[in-house]
């Protein structure tokens, strides 16, 4: 994001980033309302927490955020676990349960990059002048000394 007469222009990699939050919230709407039906009918509880980690993973994608890869990791890891656990080691019946879950997790991972840099933009300071250092700005006690540039210490006035 650059800011140019306070609007906020914003780059293509954002907007890849925005495209795939909203694929995944058109999967994880279904899948959590699917799951609480699943649930109120006594099945299992996976689908339930699998579409709020969906629809959290979409949420920090569109706020620009990393936990939306660890939110996203941590559904992946649940999802691993409820596939072993319903179906073992039967790796064609671990297909279904585990492609495409995977080629999200790619996809999320994909998105670093444009996640960090945006951290980064929102840790710098805003106005064109860096930020003053905790030395800079707190005041001088009686006897402190400056430094000039070079490394010449200057004695300050008592």
């Amino acid at each position: 994001m650059s800011v140019t007469d306070g609007t906020t222009r914003r780059g293509a990699g954002y907007w890849a980033v925005v495209v795939l939050a909203v694929v995944i919230v058109l999967f994880g709407l279904p899948i959590l309302g699917g799951g609480a039906y699943l649930a109120w009918l006594g099945g299992s509880w996976y689908y339930v927490f699998a579409g709020i980690g969906l629809i959290l993973t979409a949420w920090f994608l569109v706020q620009a955020s990393m936990a939306a890869v660890w939110v996203y990791l941590v559904t992946w890891l649940g999802t691993l676990v409820w596939a072993f656990w319903e179906k073992g080691f039967d790796w064609w019946a671990q297909v279904p349960r585990l492609v495409a879950p995977t080629v999200i997790l790619l996809l999320v991972l994909l998105t670093i990059p444009v996640l960090r840099n945006a951290a980064a933009r929102r840790a710098a300071p805003r106005s064109g002048t860096p930020a003053p250092s905790v030395a800079e700005s707190a005041p001088q006690s009686a006897g402190a000394r400056r430094q000039r540039p070079g490394g010449t210490i200057i004695p300050t006035a008592r």
